[in-house]
């Protein structure tokens, strides 16, 4: 079974590939891409939606990482030892103590 999932992947990977080159190869044509503020030089339809499915790719990689996730934690994680360091001192008010609580 591994072994037929293996050629399988092979084949659809392949077939991929050859659907790609001849997207590339049939839409040649420059368009040039405007996004109100900022207009791009032309280029072929085939750059434009290539580069938009990567960058898709890419983003959906980074978030699925949870590199996104992860930064924010760390932040919160970071307030927190302050918070803790604070109240180990005795430096803690009690405006201190309603915005922890709202934020829980």
């Amino acid at each position: 079974m591994e072994r037929f999932k293996y050629w399988l992947f092979i084949v659809l990977l392949l077939l991929i590939i050859l659907i790609s080159a001849g997207f590339s190869l049939w839409n040649t044509q420059a368009v040039p891409l405007s996004f109100g503020i900022v207009s791009l030089d032309p280029k072929p339809v085939s750059f434009w939606v290539v580069a938009s499915f990567a960058t898709g790719g890419v983003c959906g990689l980074l978030l699925g990482a949870g590199f996104i996730r992860d930064y924010k934690l760390k932040k919160r994680i970071r307030k927190l030892e302050k918070e803790l360091a604070n109240i180990r001192l005795g430096k803690v008010s009690r405006a201190d103590d309603k915005e922890s609580a709202k934020e829980s």
